[in-house]
């Protein structure tokens, strides 16, 4: 198994994901999921593979990441999430996400455009992807204001899966909660991601 580095280092783009890629990376040692959550995340992760057949974008079933090694998908990252206007026509944007308690959480200033057509029609898609990982939900978006009691948390919960840095919640009053009816996660070389991760001190 690989071993996790102190120092992240590129990847090249060629042959197999090095240490310290965006992925394996000192800030993908935390996980957020308690183990019910798991199990709800791991049915998830098979009812969705039976869906599609096993294959998917040149991965196969044997390439699926378990909802142990999904749960290391720290830090906040950025993804792209499908939504349409008001002519039904489809657009895409890209989002900081983070990966909590098994969902994708994304922030959000509750006026931009993709909160308000999320708002009005919430089904959605969000994907994020590199040449030897792909994770994508299908589902629909559901706003959390500031004004809910569990923004609070999440919040603390997010500062500690990104440590701080750029992606901090400044300016931010909404997450877009992503309920995903489907979900699919593939790596290149599922064994070189651990099987669990590290919590959070409380």
């Amino acid at each position: 198994m690989l071993e996790i580095p102190n120092q992240p280092s590129a990847f090249t783009g060629r042959g197999t994901p090095q240490q310290g890629t965006k992925y394996i990376s000192p800030c993908a040692q935390l996980m957020f999921e308690t183990d019910a959550e798991l199990r709800v995340l791991q049915n998830l992760l098979d009812s969705s593979l039976e869906k599609v057949g096993g294959r998917l974008a040149g991965f196969n079933q044997s390439q699926q990441l378990s909802a142990g090694q999904l749960a290391g998908f720290g830090g906040v990252r950025l993804v792209s999430i499908a939504s349409v206007n008001s002519k039904m026509q489809p657009r895409v944007a890209p989002r900081s996400a983070a990966f909590l308690h098994g969902k994708f959480y994304l922030a959000a200033d509750s006026s931009s455009t993709t909160a308000r057509r999320l708002r009005a029609h919430p089904a959605t898609a969000v994907t994020y992807y590199e040449n030897h990982l792909l994770i994508m939900a299908h589902g629909t978006a559901t706003l959390l204001g500031e004004e809910d009691p569990r923004f609070v948390e999440l919040g603390r919960e997010w500062k500690k899966a990104f440590r701080g840095g750029r992606d901090s919640l400044r300016g931010i009053d909404t997450f877009l909660v992503i309920e995903a009816t489907h979900l699919i996660a593939f790596a290149t070389h599922p064994d070189r991601y651990p099987a669990a991760w590290n919590r959070p001190a409380a």
